[in-house]
């Protein structure tokens, strides 16, 4: 492709926010380059040293005041995580109807098991300080909201799966949220607080191991991290591993949202669910 056949192609949707909401507070970006999509679509403003966030779904689901504690969480947690950018105002900014937050730009080198396990033990340690409102752990209420959205089969499976699976009663503290290992950094670092939240810290430890319960995937690597970690209720962890995959699962049906099928691993995750909870 010639460069002036890829100067003349349009931006795609969710960088032209990130870029237009950073323009309109100061930064320019000329070069930007998307990093990662998901539930939000990650842009680095470049040639600033800034990512921008950009949700892919949350916003449907989630009011803007349940993402905002997030970053006054992540800015209580130097040298945990990756911090919000310190150059523009983080947000959360609404903007096309989305949520736009922008952080802090860092090479993405993964953590060793060992550092995201004894990191995470200083996250939850740390973070017992963070006095901020952050919305509920508990995953049933927007899996009821994603069930209404995506109806359906699969929508029939999370509203039963949410009104039959318990909540066991633990203490509760600011908690990472979706803390699986792709969501830690080398150094220590955890990044992707977006679903950061008020939850037992057991919480976490089951998003720790969920690919390896679930899936039978980095057995080897998820022993390593919950070892650095130290002593926990196993028990707790165990009981909220239900929780984990109706959180996953009912997320992992809003693909269809972004023009994409429901994949086999929420397939697997919804058949799961279906066997306990929807017969």
């Amino acid at each position: 492709m010639a460069p002036e056949d890829a100067q003349s192609m349009p931006i795609p949707e969710f960088e032209r926010t990130a870029i237009a909401v950073a323009a309109k507070l100061g930064i320019v970006s000329d070069a930007a380059i998307v990093l990662a999509e998901g539930m939000s679509t990650v842009v680095h403003l470049r040639p600033s040293s800034i990512v921008g966030k950009v949700t892919r779904l949350t916003h449907l689901v989630r009011p803007v005041d349940g993402v905002t504690g997030t970053i006054a969480l992540a800015r209580a947690l130097p040298g945990l995580v990756v911090p919000p950018s310190d150059r523009i105002d983080p947000g959360p900014h609404v903007a096309d109807g989305r949520y736009v937050t922008f952080w802090a730009y860092v090479e993405a080198v993964p953590a060793t098991p060992a550092e995201a396990g004894s990191s995470l033990r200083a996250f939850h340690r740390e973070a017992r300080r963070y006095g901020g409102k952050l919305r509920s752990f508990d995953p049933r209420p927007e899996a009821l909201r994603i069930a209404d959205l995506v109806g359906g089969q699969a929508g029939a499976v999370l509203q039963a799966a949410a009104a039959s699976i318990p909540l066991p009663r633990l203490a509760e503290q600011p908690v990472h949220g979706d803390a699986h290992l792709g969501n830690a950094l080398a150094g220590g670092r955890w990044l992707d607080l977006d679903e950061a939240c008020l939850g037992p810290p057991e919480w976490d430890l089951a998003c720790v191991r969920h690919c390896s319960l679930f899936f039978g995937e980095r057995t080897r690597e998820t022993c390593d991290a919950l070892e650095a970690y130290g002593s926990h209720d196993e028990q707790a962890v165990a009981a909220l591993d239900p929780l984990v995959v109706l959180f996953t699962a009912a997320w992992g049906t809003m693909a269809t949202f972004v023009g994409k099928p429901i994949g086999p691993r929420t397939q697997q995750r919804l058949h799961w669910l279906r066997e306990r909870y929807a017969r």
